[in-house]
């Protein structure tokens, strides 16, 4: 029962953040980037207990399963710092300087992320039967689109907008797809081997 649980808790903390995501791009996009910034720092913390989730659903998938949930929770503790910095600098709490800082820490907190804790989750979803292969593939989809993402930010592409959406757009899907199979596993899983 208890790993049910921890499993559904983290099914639902995923379908939250998703919607706090959404609600944060809603806000940045009406001009309003303290409550955007509020959403992204819940998106965040919503975040966190759905990776366990992720974690306890492929529980018996050894150590890579281990790097992805640590490489993913200290990717978001680096985001929510981020989000700490612009939320200071919008109450004026602290100085504009530290923004390189806060832009640093989501730089790192994103390849934390997307470049090792998604691909590494997927990986282990490929490899067993747990939750559907699709999910697997379309997080590979995920650090593909970021790595175009990156593409841009370093000038090999001169429109940003279409690149941005579509790397966010597929993080959030695929959030929201494993948390609605979290919600419908009937019991705890138990990971195939990866030998």
């Amino acid at each position: 029962m208890e790993n049910i649980s921890l499993v559904r808790v983290g099914g639902v903390c995923a379908i939250l953040a998703v919607v706090s995501g959404i609600m944060a791009r809603i806000f940045f996009g009406s001009g309003d980037l303290v409550t955007g910034h509020w959403f992204d720092f819940l998106y965040g913390l919503l975040c966190m207990p759905a990776a366990l989730g992720f974690y306890r659903a492929l529980d018996e998938a050894g150590a890579v399963l281990r790097i992805a949930l640590a490489a993913f929770v200290t990717g978001i503790i680096f985001s929510l710092f981020h989000e700490f910095v612009r939320l200071g600098i919008s109450y004026e709490l602290v100085p504009d300087t530290l923004g390189p800082t806060g832009w640093l820490a989501a730089g790192v907190g994103g390849v934390l992320i997307v470049g090792v804790g998604v691909p590494l989750f997927s990986f282990v979803i490929l490899r067993t039967s747990v939750v559907p292969k699709w999910i697997g593939w379309l997080g590979m989809i995920v650090v593909v689109a970021h790595v175009a993402l990156g593409a841009v930010l370093s000038g090999v592409f001169e429109s940003i907008r279409p690149p941005w959406l579509i790397a966010l757009g597929t993080q959030m899907a695929w959030v929201l797809a494993m948390g609605v199979v979290l919600l419908r596993l009937k019991e705890p899983a138990a990971a195939d081997s990866l030998a």
